[in-house]
């Protein structure tokens, strides 16, 4: 039986409040990752950017969702991998950004390469976005 979302936020410390588990359901759902501002048009509760904002960032550093950089520098979320943790992220894949619907997708099928650098230096995180047309964006063509 899939978790539900108020049990998901409790589990990782969090008041199961309406926004939290909207905000939750939303990304859940969603089959790509979402931009702070298509969140804020999906939600039927009335936030300041600010709470919405906030939120996202408290999920992140749970471990709940990552966040990841189109190419256009704009910020999109995604649900993490289920071992992912506070402060730990394992979502080590490449995202797809599409240059014509502006979609971003997680491909959890593609790992990330692999990079080693060089002495004296500490990677913290790396990430790899791919541009190009999406298979939805592909088949209307």
């Amino acid at each position: 039986m899939p978790t539900t979302t108020a049990t998901l936020l409790r589990q990782h410390g969090f008041r199961a409040t309406a926004l939290r588990q909207r905000l939750l359901d939303l990304l859940r759902r969603s089959d790509r990752a979402l931009t702070h501002a298509e969140l804020e048009q999906r939600l039927d509760l009335t936030v300041d950017r600010v709470t919405v904002f906030r939120a996202l960032n408290a999920f992140e550093e749970a471990g709940l969702i990552h966040r990841v950089l189109d190419s256009t520098g704009t910020s999109c979320f995604a649900m993490c991998d289920e071992a992912c943790n506070h402060g730990h992220h394992q979502d080590t894949h490449a995202h797809f950004h599409c240059t014509h619907c502006g979609a971003v997708r997680c491909l959890p099928s593609v790992a990330l390469p692999a990079v080693e650098v060089p002495p004296g230096f500490a990677l913290a995180s790396s990430r790899l976005v791919l541009d190009g047309t999406c298979n939805a964006c592909n088949d209307t063509h």
